[in-house]
């Protein structure tokens, strides 16, 4: 007798042994499918693909306002960002993003992508904020026009798909300039009392910026590659 159960026994153990390598391999024909040119892969100089890095909190895809116009942005962010050493007046499209090795490779996709779309004004005049419990939250400036923003951030997000951590919250993405964090029980009445004296600020949205920094303490971020907005075609 072949088998705890017999010659029987060991074909079913064939048969299931052989439907287990039949759905491995569906299961890795689909796989391959689905990781396509836009699926979290980016070209190299070549015809292969390669997969995604890990991304790393270390770099960031952002819009970045003329540093003429840094002033009242930055007197309210010493005051209240805690962030503020770290981080440059910016607007997050990805983060966290590809690691700088990943630069090359990535940068011609996302500037392919960026030159679709024609440069247009943004406006910072309008304060909001995000209660991220009870006691803290984030205040900002509301970027206009937002819908700009998100088709722009969709369009970048679109070529790296596995860079869509700011897409993941309940509202989806928000675009906003960070000013700083308050508790949670003033802060409306706190971004009230700011909105009565803030001058509006206005720029032409021309290019993106990849940014990266290092390990503390040297963990200021930089520019990168500039990405700029809209084609000769786009741009009239």
């Amino acid at each position: 007798m072949a088998g705890r159960f017999g010659k029987y026994g060991d074909l079913k153990r064939r048969q299931a042994w052989q439907r287990g390598r039949q759905g491995e391999a569906r299961l890795a024909k689909s796989w391959s499918r689905r990781r396509g040119p836009h699926r979290g892969i980016v070209p190299s100089a070549h015809t292969s693909w390669h997969p995604a890095a890990p991304k790393t909190h270390k770099t960031a895809v952002v819009i970045i306002p003329p540093d003429d116009l840094w002033a009242p942005i930055q007197a309210l962010r010493q005051q209240y960002d805690r962030h503020f050493r770290r981080w440059m007046p910016h607007i997050t499209l990805l983060y966290p993003f590809r690691p700088p090795t990943e630069f090359e490779r990535v940068t011609p996709i996302l500037a392919q992508a960026c030159r679709l779309k024609a440069p247009f004004e943004v406006r910072l005049q309008r304060f909001g904020f995000f209660r991220h419990s009870r006691r803290h939250s984030t205040f900002y400036l509301a970027p206009e026009p937002a819908a700009a923003i998100k088709a722009l951030h969709q369009t970048l997000r679109y070529k790296v798909p596995d860079c869509s951590d700011v897409a993941q919250f309940t509202g989806g993405f928000t675009p906003h300039l960070s000013l700083g964090q308050t508790r949670s029980h003033d802060v409306e009445a706190f971004c009230r009392r700011w909105q009565t004296t803030w001058h509006p600020i206005a720029f032409t949205l021309e290019q993106v910026h990849l940014i990266w920094r290092n390990d503390p303490p040297d963990d200021i971020f930089r520019l990168g590659p500039a990405l700029p907005l809209g084609s000769p075609s786009t741009s009239l």
